[in-house]
């Protein structure tokens, strides 16, 4: 943001600001009673009346003891029985399956299929033709001491959504193929247009790098594993080690999931039989230059015979030779033929009907991988089955869920997180009536580190829950374990590139904000149902590749299998909390003072001289935000006390549930109309990490003051949605004879 100051010129905060603020500082000192039961109980749980926290004790305390090692060590061996690939028949097996277990579980299952646009390779060359002649494309090496590295089902690595085509070009080398990266090509006077580029994975979305080559006319693009990255420079490799050999090769999809995610060709209606469909050539998510994957040792081949001038140093990867960004030196002939075919997808949708059937506790994990995948997303789907199992088995010790459980497992997100939305676009308005919270795993366990992201109202959820579980490798809790970790780690969780924040100053473990790459996106972006994505991270350097497998798990991402009936055991505390609670335990004070400091003191500060003025409702909504999240949290709470009657719980909590979605954009983001929450989206050219107030961020980026006074609007709108909806919390919540406290404003 070259032409971006940092401003100090709006000056004193109008006094509606600091009335927000006042009030705002006395919540927070309330915070840890909030919305709890009463100082009589000792132990008190958010939402819960003080008469049911013992009972709810117990109930958690059945669960935590039902998930094994065991159970989640066959239920993984399972699922790395074969490749499972989205759109095959094999990941036809894994949801059969799942649906099966589901069933003997005491649960309502069923399968959902959706036809989407899928390719498969049927041709993949690529060949150094100049300065010598030698064929690259070469397939992972199996590994002797691991036989299903050797499994003749395995598809060869591509890079789904690629056009097919075929190139031959001189080739530039482009770091990582960021936006930085072509500005430093620029610089240096090298151009891409022609060429073929070669990019190293890592900084941001692999969809984003193909985007990027594209909109600088590159003619392919070629993505490969440095070492450095995620190779030998990182540690021992494998099989030795838990990292990406050299042969190692990561799949992925290239679509643009930036500006929609699900299939292609129906961009927010689900793809249904009988669904109107776009023709490809005008599917905006459909990338249009050919590109494939490569391993390390391919890539060196390209990279040792590059001319051109030497790379900055922070361009040098790990392969023993200096890096030239090219062209000359290097040419090379690719060929890719793409089938393109619409395939069924298969999505398993799992009931634990409660009580109340219109009440819905929402959990998730992707079935589909990209060969075996034990981490990605085996752990999580082995993980989410003894969740399921311990529901079941508490519901047959005569247990009856206050609310239902809904279990999913979706197939096709590795694609572009498909099965998940076309569920969600054919579902909204039930789930937008009914869902109450999604709960997301993806990779739920390749290490011993626990991370997190969340909508803010329900980070402080999470925490409680590990507060509760023991932790196997240290025998503190895993909230102990996890606050110790992050004041020093500042990594991604492995595979999914989702940014971990440090710690900032509280004391508590930092939970990130929710931004793309996993299954909660279209509840989230697209639904504004409150969602956590949660899971188990370590060194885990064989993502998207062969070598992500049952071997890999049992030797190095969880030897004794302890860590995946640990995630179970959290994932299963804050279904029961968000399941049987009096008053579902949302921290709004949490999420204003979230918006006050995006908005306050990052955007605020961020902004040009002329355009202050479209920034301030905004601002001004931000602070009357504040008052309503903070009277609703001390209304919550007084109501949470003591008993309430059902039939107003139910609409407190529809209230509750309901506010997320006043944070949707009606016509979404301008550019990206599918991404409506105004305040986390995916970034335009980030792909996985989540951007804060978007619309407006990304006008600033770009100086667009246009587009900036719009975003503005539409998120000052919003604010005032949100204070309106928790106002009616508040109003609910009270005792009939106490008035409204905002009325007399």
């Amino acid at each position: 943001m070259d032409a971006v100051k940092n401003k100090t010129k709006i000056g004193a905060p109008p006094a509606c600001r600091v009335l927000a603020a006042a009030i705002f500082v006395a919540c927070a000192l309330l915070l840890p009673a909030a919305i709890s039961g009463g100082a009589d109980d000792a132990v008190p749980i958010s939402g819960f009346a003080p008469a049911r926290v013992a009972a709810q004790r117990e109930l958690e305390q059945k669960l935590r003891a039902i998930p094994d090692a065991a159970h989640a060590e066959s239920n993984l061996r399972h699922l790395t029985s074969e490749p499972h690939m989205a759109g095959t028949e094999a990941s036809h097996r894994v949801a059969l399956w799942l649906r099966d277990q589901y069933r003997s579980f005491g649960f309502d299952a069923e399968i959902v299929s959706y036809s989407v646009w899928l390719p498969q390779p049927r041709e993949i060359t690529v060949e150094l033709t100049k300065p010598v002649s030698r064929k690259l494309a070469s397939p992972e090496e199996p590994v002797e001491v691991d036989k299903d590295t050797s499994d003749k089902r395995i598809t060869p690595a591509f890079s789904i959504y690629s056009p097919s085509g075929e190139v031959t070009a001189p080739v530039v080398y482009v770091n990582y193929g960021m936006q930085e990266d072509y500005r430093t090509l620029g610089s240096s006077g090298v151009h891409v247009e022609g060429k073929i580029v070669l990019a190293r994975y890592g900084k941001g979305y692999r969809g984003i790098k193909a985007r990027l080559a594209q909109e600088h006319k590159a003619a392919a693009l070629i993505l490969f594993s440095d070492p450095k990255d995620d190779g030998s420079g990182a540690g021992q490799t494998y099989p030795n080690g838990p990292w990406r050999p050299m042969s190692g090769i990561q799949r992925g999809s290239i679509v643009y999931t930036q500006l929609y995610p699900g299939d292609p060709l129906t961009p927010g209606v689900a793809a249904t039989a009988s669904a109107k469909r776009l023709a490809p050539a005008v599917a905006a998510s459909l990338p249009q230059i050919p590109t494939i994957p490569i391993n390390a040792r391919d890539a060196s081949v390209i990279l040792e015979n590059l001319a051109g001038e030497a790379v900055p140093t922070d361009w040098q990867g790990g392969l023993p030779f200096p890096y030239h960004f090219g062209p000359g030196g290097a040419e090379v002939h690719m060929k890719l033929e793409m089938d393109y075919q619409q395939r069924p997808i298969y999505d398993v949708i799992a009931k634990l009907h409660g009580t109340l059937d219109d009440e819905w506790v929402v959990m998730g994990n992707h079935h589909d991988a990209w060969v075996f995948g034990a981490a990605d997303p085996g752990s999580g789907t082995a993980t989410m089955l003894e969740t399921g199992r311990a529901l079941g088995e508490l519901a047959r010790s005569g247990w009856k869920p206050r609310r239902t459980i809904v279990i999913c497992h979706w197939d096709g997100e590795e694609p572009g997180i498909i099965g998940s939305t076309e569920w969600v676009e054919a579902n909204r308005t039930e789930l937008q009536n009914k869902a109450i919270v999604y709960i997301n795993t993806d990779v739920g366990v390749n290490g011993p580190d626990f991370g997190a992201s969340a909508t803010p109202s329900l980070k402080e959820l999470v925490r409680d829950a590990t507060r509760e579980v023991t932790d196997p490798r240290s025998g503190r809790s895993v909230y102990d374990a996890w606050r110790e970790h992050a004041a020093t780690f500042t990594g991604e969780i492995s595979g999914t590139a989702r940014q971990m924040p440090t710690a900032q100053g509280s004391g508590e473990p930092p939970i990130s904000a929710l931004g793309s790459g996993s299954d909660y996106s279209a509840f989230f972006d697209h639904a504004g149902i409150p969602s956590m994505d949660l899971g188990f991270t370590g060194e885990y350097g064989v993502y998207h590749s062969v070598y992500d497998d049952f071997y890999w798990m049992k030797h190095f991402g969880d030897p004794k299998f302890s860590y995946h009936p640990t995630l179970a055991r959290i994932l299963g505390t804050i279904a029961l909390r968000l399941d049987e609670a009096d008053i579902l335990p949302f921290d709004f004070p949490a999420y204003a003072l979230e918006i006050e400091h995006i908005t306050t003191d990052r955007i605020r500060r961020a902004v040009r001289d002329e355009d202050e003025q479209a920034l301030e409702p905004a601002l001004d909504a931000a602070a009357k935000l504040s008052i309503s999240a903070s009277q609703a949290s001390e209304a919550l709470r007084a109501a949470s006390s003591a008993p309430i009657e059902t039939a107003k719980a139910s609409q407190i909590n529809h209230a509750i549930a309901a506010v997320e979605q006043a944070f949707l954009a009606p016509d979404g983001l301008i550019g990206r109309p599918w991404f409506q929450h105004v305040l986390y989206a995916p970034g335009s050219y980030t792909g996985y990490s989540s951007i804060e107030e978007p619309g407006v961020t990304e006008a600033l980026g770009r100086n667009d003051s246009a587009t900036l006074r719009h975003e503005a609007e539409s998120l000052a709108a919003a604010f005032v949605r949100a204070s309106a909806r928790l106002d009616e919390v508040t109003r609910l919540a009270q005792p009939a004879s106490v008035s409204h406290p905002s009325a007399a404003r």
